[in-house]
């Protein structure tokens, strides 16, 4: 159920920047003529769920980070009046990883924006976890078995700042696909070239003590590979 957002404080919020150039290559010919955000779910592309999960936050502005099949994002949303929201997009010429993706939509982004992908569908106060301009990464705790995910890559200590991060680490917890980043963070990232947000960015503000995190709980929808992809359909169109 949405809440209801101050329309004030809606005004202050951060964009937020969707990682959506994705090729979906685990998904088969579910994504070959699309790209994997835009496969419909209960009605409408599985982006569109996911920007409605941050306009219910009061969230007004976004980039969609563009590559494989941009057209169909772009003629899909347009300048985002019709979702009652602001679209801007930064589209990608050769794949450049997450970080290259985040990097080259710097200017569009601001001193402080929230980063997360198209393919993740998680719902908690985004309002409240990005009103403070800092680092700071959600996080859930690993689950064995529990998802196509093969270890935690986390880890979080008493004080709540992220000490560690570092793929595959057989870490307490597990990157929830969601952050509030400040713009001093992308000059962690290489100037030029194909690179990953998740193995430059967080490892390096873990280190030196400039990574909070957020413990969220374990219910979220994903659509990265078939079995996930039926699961969220399950239970997205049932409502």
């Amino acid at each position: 159920m949405a809440r209801k957002i101050d329309s004030e404080k809606a005004m202050t919020l951060p964009t937020v920047a969707i990682l959506a150039g994705g090729l979906g290559t685990r998904l088969g010919d579910l994504a070959r003529d699309r790209p994997k955000p835009m496969i419909e779910i209960a009605g409408k592309p599985f982006l569109a769920h996911v920007i409605d999960s941050f306009v219910e936050c009061g969230f007004l502005n976004f980039v969609l980070l563009v590559g494989h099949r941009a057209e169909v994002i772009e003629q899909w949303f347009g300048d985002g009046r019709l979702i009652g929201a602001s679209v801007q997009y930064s589209r990608e010429t050769e794949p450049l990883g997450t970080g290259g993706a985040v990097r080259e939509a710097a200017s569009l982004l601001g001193e402080h924006f929230i980063v997360t992908y198209g393919d993740i569908l998680r719902r908690f106060h985004y309002d409240q976890f990005a009103e403070n301009a800092e680092n700071r990464l959600a996080v859930y705790p690993y689950q064995t078995g529990s998802t196509s995910i093969r270890s935690g890559n986390t880890e979080v200590n008493e004080d709540g700042r992220v000490t560690r991060f570092v793929k595959d680490g057989g870490l307490r917890y597990v990157d929830a696909g969601f952050a509030s980043v400040t713009a001093a963070a992308l000059r962690m990232l290489p100037r030029e070239g194909p690179c990953s947000f998740e193995s430059t960015v967080y490892p390096q503000l873990a280190a030196t003590g400039q990574l909070s995190a957020e413990i969220v709980d374990f219910d979220f929808f994903d659509i990265g590979n078939p079995a996930d992809l039926a699961r969220t359909r399950a239970a997205l169109e049932e409502h």
